[in-house]
Parts: structure tokens; sequence; C-alpha cells
């Protein structure tokens, strides 16, 4: 039996990574590099045999997310629960910026705490708004599809971690996927959690290696 199967992509370098800056939901475009980023991994991407694309409403996202649906000839659905996380008042702030002017709470955020008054959103909240969006399309999905959701590092991490049954506001065992990176899920009907990681932070699909996500 052929079970569905899902694909995280990050989208590629914005100025504001490069920087290192938080970018949250502030709606930033890919650089060039990005998108150079995008047109080289999108090949390897549309090679996992991808059925349907459904991405963030922010622009970096959707750049990123046209250069597959290029070559699939798939228009992607947009849905903003894949949208980043929001760091209100630190967006597009460094973290030596941030820690000048907020040491305590840059302390606890670096620490795996919430900070405290400064807008951010919750990991969970991330984590369960990108959840909703992928078991809404996985639940018509026929068996043997392959979903990409292109999104971004935050909310892909806590998508991730909560698909496999984790409290990402407790649970920090895996770091955000790089610029362009992408990461392969596969469903387990019946058991728990429902959802096994197959691949992570990639950028290319080679046969060999990837051979065993296929049987």
């Amino acid at each position: 039996m052929k079970f569905k199967r899902i694909v995280f992509w990050r989208h590629g370098q914005t100025d504001q990574n490069l920087e290192a800056r938080i970018q949250g939901t502030t709606d930033n475009p890919l650089n060039e590099t990005g998108l150079a980023q995008a047109r080289l991994v999108a090949p390897e991407v549309a090679s996992l045999g991808i059925t349907k694309i459904v991405v963030s409403d922010l622009i970096r996202a959707q750049q990123t997310a046209a250069t597959v649906a290029e070559i699939l000839g798939i228009t992607p659905i947009v849905d903003a629960r894949l949208r980043e996380r929001c760091y209100g008042l630190w967006e597009g702030m460094t973290a030596a910026e941030i820690n000048e002017k907020w040491p305590e709470e840059f302390a606890a955020w670096r620490n795996g705490h919430q900070p405290v008054g400064m807008g951010i959103q919750t990991r969970s909240e991330v984590g369960a708004n990108f959840v909703q969006a992928v078991q809404e399309q996985v639940a018509i999905a026929d068996e043997g599809e392959v979903l990409l959701f292109v999104a971004h590092g935050g909310s892909i991490v806590n998508g991730i971690i909560t698909l496999l049954g984790l409290d990402p506001e407790t649970w920090v065992g895996i770091q955000g996927l790089d610029n362009c990176r992408w990461a392969l899920l596969e469903e387990r009907p019946g058991v728990h959690p429902g959802w096994k990681l197959r691949s992570y932070n990639r950028t290319t699909a080679d046969p060999d290696e990837l051979e065993n996500i296929w049987r």
C-alpha cells in the first residue's frame, strides 16, 4: 500500500536572512541568491512526485513555490496558516540588537522559554496552525499522493514537532531547515504519532540516497 507523503520546503535566502535579522511575519522578498537557490533546488523537489503545492501567503515562500510550480504545471494553493511565527517587537532585529535592548527576555528565549511582553507568537500556536492546514489537505488526498508545503523555518519546524506528537514549547530537538532545504514525512496510519520523519534538511533527491524512502 502506498501511503501519503508530505514535503516541507523552506524558502530561499532573503536579505534579512543574510544579515541574520529576524523576519517573522514581515513580508520580505527573496534576494538574488534566494532566487538562484530556489531555481537550483526546484527540479530536485519536483522529482519527489509532487501532486499538490500549498504555500504560505508571504512573498518569499510564494516566490520559492513558483519555481517548482512552473516545472510541474501546478497552481499553488495559498494558506496563511503556513506563515512564519510572529516575533512582535523583535522583527527586523539581530540577536545582538535584541540582547542589548531586552537582555532578560533574550536570555529566556535562548534557553527555550517564551519571552513575555514582546508580542511573540508561541511555538505551540504556530505548530497547531501549521498542522491544521496540513491535515486538511492530507484528509482529501488520495493514497500515494505527495503534497508539498512551502513555508518558513519556524513554522515548518514547529509543525514537524507537532506532527510527531511532541510539544514545541518544551521539545526543541530539531533545528529549523536551512534556506531552500526540504524535509519529507510519511504517514503511519493507525499508530502514534501518525507521521514519521524520513528525510531532513536536503537540497538533492539522489535516487540512491533516497532509495529507502520509497520502499
